[in-house]
């Protein structure tokens, strides 16, 4: 009995041995990727460019969204799982009731963690008029993705927007 176990822990040890490291991540190419993903999520929003925008998510049930704006008449803005976000932005981009269509936007403190298949991102977004650079909205953002056949997707949004300064 004494040797079974013996010779079952070295069994483990050599497979566990065996296995290769992960390579170290290319930080600067997964960060201009995460970038990417974002940029294309932000454009394609305001463009109401569904399949675009869509291509962008995780399409899970474990996808989250949470966010605050005071402009909402509902102030916070919860969706668990892809799937009611994508019927309710479906139905917006048909209705073309795409709010702030033709804005930029700016990124600014940005921080970023990443691993091999997961990615955490922060950031300060300032939202402008295309045309007259009228501060739309500031606020604080936050996207978690996930990496999907090699391609990152967005599995979590938060923002909160600041409330609007007194002109």
């Amino acid at each position: 009995m004494k040797v079974g176990k013996i010779i079952i822990f070295l069994l483990t040890t050599v497979l566990l041995g065996c296995q290769s490291p992960l390579p170290p991540v290319d930080f600067e190419k997964e960060k201009a990727a995460i970038q990417a993903v974002i940029a294309k999520e932000t454009e394609s929003y305001y463009k109401q460019d569904f399949e675009a925008w869509k291509s962008t998510y995780l399409e899970s049930p474990a996808f989250r969204k949470y966010g605050y704006w005071e402009g909402y008449p509902h102030k916070v803005e919860s969706y668990n799982g892809f799937e009611s976000l994508k019927e309710t932005k479906k139905k917006q981009f048909d209705a073309n009731e795409t709010l702030w269509q033709g804005s930029t936007e700016e990124r600014a403190n940005e921080n970023f963690r990443i691993s091999h298949d997961m990615a955490w991102y922060t950031f300060e977004q300032f939202s402008y008029e295309k045309d007259t650079r009228k501060l739309l909205g500031k606020s604080l953002e936050t996207r978690i993705l996930e990496k999907q056949d090699g391609v990152w997707k967005i599995a979590y949004l938060g923002y909160h927007y600041l409330p609007e300064s007194p002109q």
